[in-house]
């Protein structure tokens, strides 16, 4: 099976994308209607999505980043079964 753990960011990323953009855009529209006072509230939703998204994009890149730039070493590997068989080593008092 090939590595898939580069993939999970961009898949993150889109989703935090598209919600944080959604989210507060809807939420301006709803208001623009309740209040009619189109179209405020969907610039000012529009305009916090993009900003609360790019944060986002920003923090998740750069997790990212700093998680490829240490890959894990073989013992800190979790898709290595663990031995529990053998013995666990003497610990002298």
């Amino acid at each position: 099976m090939k590595d898939l753990t580069r993939v999970g960011p961009l898949l993150q990323l889109g989703w935090v994308v598209a919600f944080t953009v959604l989210i507060p855009l809807g939420l301006g529209l709803w208001l623009d209607r309740r209040f009619g006072t189109a179209p405020l509230f969907v610039l000012v939703g529009a305009l916090l999505g993009i900003l609360a998204s790019t944060v986002a994009a920003v923090r998740l890149a750069s997790r990212t980043i700093e998680a490829l730039s240490h890959p894990p070493t073989e013992k800190s590997r979790p898709d290595e079964p663990v031995d529990r068989a053998s013995p666990a080593p003497n610990q002298e008092d």
